[in-house]
């Protein structure tokens, strides 16, 4: 391969990730923005690329949805990976509690559409039963053992931890974060009691 050949499939490559970005980017400003399910014309509008080269990046709805995932992992892994040092398990509890309420409130216009889709994308269903899946054992590993045979209390804790009763919270009472952070906390707190 010449300079010349070799120097132009490089300037493809980059302008095809480049569009690829700004594709995933556009689409993830559209659900922030409040579009559940925008449409590849207003991808392609707000990320200033032609219709054509949306088809051509993503074949399909589901891999701009695997995309996107990826991309909002970026955004939650360093807040999900925090580690806690205090060997008491409350403590510990608490900063779970603390770690999975950031994460929401970074997600919460991308889960809100997913899960309003999740149904019709095989991607984003698998996705939300992983999510759910890890935040239970996220839970399950800070709690002691003496109370993992509390069937009740596991359900129950695993429920007011819920992205959906954050959602609640947050969008159908209209809480602050954190006025809904005291009502989780306070949930929390009565279990365990």
């Amino acid at each position: 391969m010449n300079k010349l050949t070799e120097s132009t499939t490089d300037g493809r490559k980059l302008r095809s990730q480049s569009s690829k970005l700004r594709i995933v980017a556009a689409m993830l400003e559209l659900v922030r923005e409040g579009r559940i399910a925008p449409t590849a014309e207003e991808v392609a509008r707000r990320a200033n690329v032609g219709l054509r080269t949306v088809f051509r990046r993503f074949s399909d709805m589901e891999s701009l949805y695997a995309e996107m995932a990826g991309a909002i992992n970026e955004k939650i892994n360093s807040i999900i990976d925090e580690q806690t040092s205090d060997a008491d398990w409350k403590e510990n509890l608490k900063h779970l509690v603390a770690r999975r309420l950031r994460v929401y409130e970074v997600i919460m216009p991308y889960r809100v559409a997913a899960d309003a889709l999740k149904f019709q994308s095989t991607i984003l269903l698998n996705r939300h039963m992983e999510i759910v899946r890890n935040e239970r054992q996220r839970l399950v590993a800070v709690l002691p053992s003496a109370l993992l045979n509390d069937k009740p209390l596991i359900d129950g804790l695993e429920a007011v931890l819920s992205f959906d009763m954050w959602n609640q919270l947050r969008n159908d009472q209209r809480l602050s974060a954190s006025d809904a952070t005291a009502v989780v906390n306070r949930i929390v707190d009565s279990l365990l009691i």
